[in-house]
């Protein structure tokens, strides 16, 4: 389900897997990233699209500075298809009265469930409202710390809808943890991808997680400081190695302005489909693993919404 409507996982083609397209500023906010340069953005997803790119998952939730209109303006401008979510993010991203963090589950889940069988809160009153195609949350660097409630309304939902759930962690912080929180509110191993986990390069770990089910997401492959050579390069060589490549998922996290081309001085969006798809040519693996790796394998997991009883 993209901000235009579904699509066929045939034609997600080459897709970042975790990104953020825009961010408004969020007043109040403890903390934040801003992306809201609508020309700048609208050709910097032009630039991707002529590297090859197709596809970008955004996970940018509802709150702290998802804008659906915006969304679904840049992909009609980019011919880039974009993929929304709803959910929550970490807590200092958001203005300290936002309602969600003293909301009951039952409203929780109501409210993530409308945004993925209708509309975005701020595009229902619309007459292009956008639909989420998964949720996205964040868990603390302490997993405790994320009320059980939220939890639990993301679980229900997920259940319900057949979506996905992409999963901030810290670092890897708690990975463990947050799969059992979740398998004890019965939702499948497979319907989770946890995010940012090359920040943790604990190959066991990784063999672990993969082989129950869960999709694991590395993104640090434009961060010297975590040394993606030794670690997120490694770990990919080693997992498609294992015959586990169908369990990872690709990306950038490009929050920060600093990293894109038109923005800042970084590689940009076009960097996913130029440098990442040539340094997996230059391992030797075939273009079916590469084609899985860069979008075939988070397009097969999101695709779950299609289908649904409520999709």
């Amino acid at each position: 389900m993209t901000v235009c409507g579904p699509v066929a996982v045939d034609d997600v083609g080459i897709t970042d897997g975790h990104n953020h397209i825009w961010i408004s500023p969020v007043e109040g906010a403890q903390d934040g990233f801003v992306l809201n340069d609508l020309s700048a953005i609208a050709e910097e997803l032009r630039d991707y699209r002529r590297a090859g790119g197709r596809t970008q998952i955004d996970c940018q939730p509802g709150g702290c500075g998802r804008d659906g209109h915006a969304l679904r303006q840049l992909s009609i401008m980019s011919e880039v298809q974009i993929v929304a979510c709803t959910g929550y993010h970490l807590r200092k991203y958001y203005p300290p009265d936002y309602w969600l963090w003293k909301a009951d589950a039952d409203s929780v889940y109501a409210f993530f469930c409308r945004e993925i069988n209708e509309a975005l809160d701020e595009t229902r009153a619309t007459d292009t409202p956008v639909r989420a195609g998964f949720i996205k949350i964040a868990f603390e660097a302490d997993a405790t710390l994320t009320p059980k409630r939220l939890v639990d309304a993301v679980a229900q939902c997920a259940r319900e809808t057949g979506v996905s759930v992409e999963i901030h962690t810290e670092k890897g912080a708690g990975a463990e943890a947050i799969v059992r929180l979740f398998a004890d509110r019965g939702l499948s191993a497979q319907q989770l991808v946890l995010c940012h986990m090359d920040k943790r390069p604990d190959i066991g770990l990784h063999r672990e997680l993969c082989q129950q089910g869960v999709m694991l997401e590395y993104d640090t492959f434009f961060r010297p400081k975590y040394e993606p050579d030794r670690h997120a390069w490694k770990l990919v060589e080693q997992l498609v190695g294992d015959g586990l490549g169908g369990q990872i998922v690709l990306a950038t996290d490009l929050a920060d302005a600093a990293l894109w081309r038109r923005l800042g001085s970084g590689p940009g969006l076009a960097g996913f489909a130029r440098q990442i798809i040539l340094r997996l040519q230059s391992m030797t693996f075939d273009s079916a693993t590469i084609d899985r790796l860069v979008g075939g394998n988070i397009a097969g997991r999101l695709s779950r919404l299609v289908g649904s009883e409520k999709g």
